[in-house]
């Protein structure tokens, strides 16, 4: 069954429930009502009779504003009400207009008349509605006026019953007439307002506020709901497309910001090793290089440009190709002590020959088995210790790689004892291009791409990286490999 026709059928069947509430309800306060002031103003008719009789006029006064308006201005309908109202001890005062008229076998003259005009128009009676209680003559009259809005001309009756002998019971009826009123409007209205608030209002005026704040640019806000219903499913839902929105929209800017930064960085890194070339080739052209010696320095110098900027061009390519998850990883399990050894031999060779300290320590265990690629891993720790190497600041340099285990994870960390970093620049050592000092290492080579591929690489082997440091006593990078489940 679609929400339409279900809608349509709890709609239909609030309306059937209001409307048997207010009849029975409505019935009830007006016999109570009747048979309250009843007993005293029946007269000699009975109490059923003087209820027939009252809801007859009311009847009659009903057909005839509906479907014979014309005939409630004419002296003969008018006195047949007021004839009918002697029972009662009562009789009909017809306004039409400024004209008044009393009609009735107990009618009064235009002494009443002028009175009841001057009561009506009495502001002080305003609160008392359509019921009004005056003394004539030693008697209590009360006075119901009935308007007839649909005729053309201004048009009031005035039902007038003798009431002396309530006067007693006529300070009680406003407050059990306005108690029934309430009770009805109660038992109505507070469920209906209940319901609509909490399950419908309060939610929509929830859901209308966020896409205001939407439409304006503003994510920063959270939508809640503890309704099991319908609307309380929509705010869940439109909460997590607010959520899924604002962390689209996060990554776009950062992607965004990320790109930006990155074509600045490759200009400027590239930049540099071209003007350096450009110059050495003028100065060959010119002849600058005039002995062989100076020309072979130049061609050195060329020579290591290009292989930065190619080292930098091939690292650029790396990067893109993970970040699109492009790169094919060979895992394979490895003995971690043979990679130890061949990874620190390769690494002596290239560090060995200057004043560079570097040691090892394997803890791992010699049975040790990780399943890697192992040619990837090593470019991590390749370009860890490389990073070390370029921002080194002591005389005497120390670097020292260490494999060992942590629960389930083998663990490699590579500590020097450089110039080490705040925390502030801990937190984004591993993006791209990023320098701690960018002033102070504007002429040190290299991508600044290293660390970023590092980790990229060890998240590719669902390890994680990090970096711990003190200024001026040095840095320490490790990162971790999950053990390999078959060894």
């Amino acid at each position: 069954m679609s929400i339409r026709v279900k809608l349509l059928i709890t709609y239909l069947i609030g309306i059937g429930l209001t409307v048997l509430i207010v009849a029975s309800l409505g019935v009830g306060i007006v016999s109570a009502i009747i048979g309250y002031l009843a007993s005293s103003i029946v007269k000699e008719q009975s109490a059923e009779e003087a209820f027939q009789r009252g809801i007859d006029i009311v009847v009659d006064l009903r057909h005839a504003e509906r479907y014979a308006p014309e005939q409630l201005t004419t002296p003969a309908f008018a006195d047949t009400i007021g004839d009918r109202l002697e029972p009662f001890g009562g009789f009909l005062v017809v306004q039409e207009g400024d004209h008044w008229e009393s009609h009735g076998a107990l009618k009064e003259e235009e002494a009443f008349l002028a009175h009841l005009e001057r009561a009506v128009r009495d502001p002080a009676n305003s609160p008392h509605g359509g019921f009004l209680a005056e003394t004539w003559e030693g008697r209590d009259l009360l006075t119901l006026r009935y308007d007839f809005p649909e005729v053309d001309a201004p048009l009031s009756y005035y039902l007038i019953i003798d009431i002396t002998d309530t006067e007693t019971k006529g300070d009680r009826f406003q407050v059990f007439l306005t108690i029934g009123v309430m009770a009805l409007l109660g038992i109505i209205l507070v469920p209906l307002l209940w319901i609509t608030t909490m399950d419908i209002v309060r939610p929509l005026r929830q859901l209308e506020q966020g896409s205001r704040r939407i439409a304006e640019g503003d994510l920063n806000f959270s939508l809640h709901s503890k309704l099991r219903n319908e609307v309380g499913g929509v705010i869940r839902s439109y909460e997590k497309m607010r959520s899924e929105l604002q962390r689209s929209i996060t990554a776009q800017l950062a992607l965004e910001e990320s790109r930006k930064q990155l074509i600045s960085n490759i200009s400027h890194d590239l930049k540099t090793p071209l003007t350096s070339i450009k110059g050495y080739v003028e100065g060959i052209r010119v002849g600058i290089a005039d002995d062989p010696e100076k020309l072979n320095k130049y061609l050195d110098v060329i020579y290591a440009k290009t292989n930065d900027m190619d080292r930098m061009i091939d690292d650029l390519f790396l990067l893109s190709k993970l970040d699109m998850e492009q790169e094919r990883f060979h895992l394979e399990a490895v003995r971690l002590q043979d990679f130890y050894e061949h990874t620190m031999n390769e690494l002596r060779m290239e560090y060995g020959g200057g004043r560079l300290v570097l040691t090892g320590e394997y803890e791992a265990g010699p049975d040790a088995v990780a399943t890697m690629d192992a040619q990837k891993i090593k470019r991590v720790l390749l370009n860890i210790v490389g990073n070390s190497v370029k921002f080194m600041d002591k005389p005497e340099p120390r670097i020292h790689i260490h494999f060992g285990r942590s629960e389930d994870r083998w663990v490699v960390a590579v500590t020097d004892n450089g110039p080490g970093l705040t925390s502030d620049a801990l937190e984004h050592i591993f993006d791209r291009f990023y320098r701690a000092d960018a002033n102070r290492n504007q002429t040190v080579s290299g991508s600044g791409l290293g660390l970023a591929i590092a980790k990229q690489v060890v998240a590719a082997h669902g390890g994680d990286i990090r970096a711990k440091s003190e200024p001026g006593r040095g840095l320490t990078v490790l990162f971790t490999i999950p053990m390999n489940k078959d060894e």
